[in-house]
């Protein structure tokens, strides 16, 4: 659910913490871009048309018993850090692992005991989750590391995975990495718009509505989005973290 452009900037942030172990930094910063591309990896069946649940390894409608990227290894155990001699391949895998985390914490620290309670019908607060998307994508695009373009552009997975092909990655790489060239336009609007049939225009006066965000602002305060935030942050670092240690399991 989140943007790629906040599971890049989550990226970023987790590339800057110093507390991170500095042999998992060098991992990551050696092979950045296909880090970067494993981040927003899972979200490549938007352009492929793959399910959800084929590229996530949960769904948002059953309960989340274990987290999914664990699920990821005990399917494709030959994706393990110590299964993998290639130092891109094994950062790819780290960042699709964080992707996957990242969209788990915000499942059960957002939207479960967010938008399952009744503040508006079931459609407005659909609108409204695809407005604070559109919110967050752009206040994350904003504070993108200058080279995370170069970065995510270079990344070129050689059967990286066993069930996404190369040219489907490369075709959402590609989608995404284009939106941040010198002199891009971001095209989130258009895209969250469309799965709300709103079009981009219409998300923009929406967003720039104060009335009508009121409620969304009500009921998700600047409290709660720094506690689930911080809770995806967490939660990536922890999985990056045992990856890389080969101990997510």
């Amino acid at each position: 659910m989140p943007t790629p452009f906040m599971h890049i900037a989550l990226a970023d942030r987790l590339l800057a913490d110093p507390a991170f172990p500095e042999p998992v930094h060098q991992a990551l910063a050696q092979a950045w871009g296909a880090f970067l591309l494993g981040s927003i990896a899972p979200d490549a069946r938007v352009s492929s048309g793959l399910a959800r649940g084929f590229t996530h390894f949960f769904e948002y409608n059953a309960p989340l018993d274990v987290p999914p990227a664990v699920k990821l290894l005990r399917m494709f155990p030959a994706l393990r850090c110590g299964s993998l001699s290639d130092a891109a391949q094994r950062a790819f895998v780290a960042g699709y692992a964080a992707h996957l985390a990242m969209d788990a914490a915000w499942f059960t620290e957002m939207l479960l005991p967010n938008f399952n309670r009744e503040w508006a019908t079931p459609v407005m607060r659909n609108i409204f989750l695809h407005m604070l998307l559109c919110h967050l994508d752009a206040r994350d695009r904003l504070c993108l590391a200058e080279g995370d373009y170069a970065a995510l552009k270079s990344a070129a997975p050689q059967a990286w995975l066993p069930f996404i092909p190369d040219a489907d990655l490369c075709a959402w790489r590609d989608l995404v990495a284009d939106q941040l060239a010198p002199n891009a336009h971001s095209r989130s609007l258009e895209i969250l718009g469309s799965r709300i049939r709103l079009s981009a225009a219409q998300m923009q006066a929406f967003l720039e509505n104060e009335a009508d965000m009121q409620p969304l602002w009500e009921n998700i305060p600047p409290s709660t989005l720094s506690a689930v935030e911080l809770a995806m942050y967490e939660s990536v670092r922890a999985t990056v973290g045992a990856y890389f240690a080969d101990q997510l399991d």
